[in-house]
């Protein structure tokens, strides 16, 4: 009788430590002002795209982001329609690329180790992770702080993110 209730006792024991250990690798956005985890993705092939539409200019900006052998997220380029206020000059390094569609600034290579970013109230800012489109208004309200990191969820962290 014994034996079995320590053998049930450690069966929920290793339950809870596999329930609640991080062991798979996601995107996830977290509110900064209550650190929940809103929103949690996965990114296949550790590159994923933020865009938005430019409050200055009115056109819609992509910044496309991979996930280094660090795992920290690496802005690699930026893609846009119309050059003005707040789009960056390209720095020593970096390629200038003017097409019939778009320009860009690419090679930047630029790692962030803090990825902050205001939801905003007219830019639509989405993430593309693949061929899935998450729509940042639909997790959070405008002028949310989110953060923004590659790290290991656990099997609880993904079900709660399901379930919400």
């Amino acid at each position: 009788m014994i034996k079995k209730a320590v053998f049930y006792i450690l069966i929920i024991i290793v339950f809870i430590i596999i329930l609640f250990t991080p062991l798979f690798p996601r995107l996830v956005l977290n509110n900064v002002k209550n650190n929940t985890n809103n929103v949690i993705l996965k990114v296949d092939n550790k590159k994923f795209i933020i865009s938005y539409m430019h409050s200055v200019n009115k056109s819609k900006i992509r910044d496309f982001y991979f996930i280094n052998k660090n795992n920290d997220i690496v802005l690699e380029k930026t893609r846009f329609v119309s050059y003005g206020a707040g789009i960056p000059e390209p720095k020593e390094g970096e390629s200038f690329i003017i097409s019939d569609d778009y320009m860009e600034i690419n090679n930047m290579n630029r790692t962030i180790k803090d990825l902050y970013l205001f939801v905003g109230t007219i830019a639509n800012h989405t993430v593309m992770t693949g061929d899935k489109i998450t729509e940042l208004n639909k997790f959070f309200i405008p002028k949310t702080n989110i953060k923004i990191e590659y790290k290991k969820v656990s099997i609880f962290d993904l079900i709660i993110s399901f379930v919400k």
